[in-house]
């Protein structure tokens, strides 16, 4: 039996992270495993401080009840699926991390209590993007369980091969539209237009590049003959073109965790990195 992990630390926006990986884990008959953190370490400051166990109590067992709310709140989604609960002391990302090695899938909410407002993204969820062994979700805080459609990021090449294979299968599972976006370009048409190239000239790239990602899809769509698919194959810088296509309305952006200009080593893109930070849309990352 597969298992989707959440991470929660009693903030909004985990608990809507919850609510979404209860219903991902229904829809993919897999157990909820739902995981907090916490550590009683003393900070550099204090070195030599000791925290009294009371107060190690009164945390353990605030951590615990973070864990049952969201049990709760998970069963109001999905109240046939199995959900486990554990706490474990430590650095939030590395616990996720290390618990992503049983793991078919980590979701975890884009900012928690620490959340400076305004910044997108936690270092929580940033460090489990980029060194999770699973696929990993980051939930807005906002975000809903949408019915729209999945969209994919592809390139003309394989380093985009598993994003696409999880999003077709993603479209099967919730019966959805899979967008499939290439920008064969970053310049947009105007760009284009001022470097001298006509109406014409831009289409038939476009025209190349649409054939291109047919080829690169072609073997999917015969594994999932039911998901419809639409191509948007358009000059555009990659992140911006992904972002524009799933709006608000998108059930799921998925990703792979480098582009094809990625360097070795490089954990998570830079493309990633745009969407994730800016997407009002759940954004599945997953692992080449």
């Amino acid at each position: 039996m597969s298992v989707i992990l959440v991470g929660v630390d009693g903030s909004p926006a985990a608990l809507n992270a919850v609510r979404w990986a209860a219903g991902a884990a229904q829809l993919e008959g897999a157990d909820l495993k739902i995981v907090a953190a916490y550590t009683t370490t003393t900070s550099d400051y204090a070195p030599g401080l000791v925290i009294p166990q009371d107060v190690i109590d009164a945390i353990r067992g605030e951590v615990s009840k973070n864990v049952q709310d969201a049990a709760a709140a998970a069963r109001e989604v999905a109240p046939d699926i199995k959900i486990e609960g554990s706490i474990a002391e430590g650095d939030a990302a590395r616990v996720m991390i290390d618990f992503s090695e049983d793991a078919s899938a980590v979701v975890l909410g884009s900012r928690g209590l620490g959340g400076v407002k305004g910044l997108f993204l936690g270092s929580v969820s940033t460090s489990t993007a980029a060194h999770a062994k699973s696929r990993v979700v980051i939930v807005p805080p906002d975000a809903s369980i949408n019915e729209g459609p999945i969209v994919v990021g592809v390139d003309d090449s394989k380093v985009s091969d598993p994003a696409v294979a999880e999003a077709y299968r993603q479209a099967d599972l919730r019966k959805a539209e899979l967008i499939a976006v290439h920008t064969w370009t970053p310049l947009d048409a105007d760009a284009l237009h001022g470097f001298g190239l006509s109406a014409d000239e831009i289409d038939e790239m476009s025209n190349q590049a649409v054939e291109a990602v047919s080829q690169r899809m072609a073997g999917y769509a015969a594994d999932y003959p039911d998901v419809q698919v639409k191509r948007v194959v358009i000059p555009e810088e990659p992140g911006k073109a992904i972002l524009d296509a799933a709006d608000d309305s998108a059930a799921m952006i998925v990703m792979g965790s480098r582009g094809r200009g990625g360097f070795t080593g490089l954990l998570l893109g830079s493309r990633s990195q745009k969407v994730l930070h800016n997407a009002k849309v759940p954004v599945m990352i997953v692992r080449q």
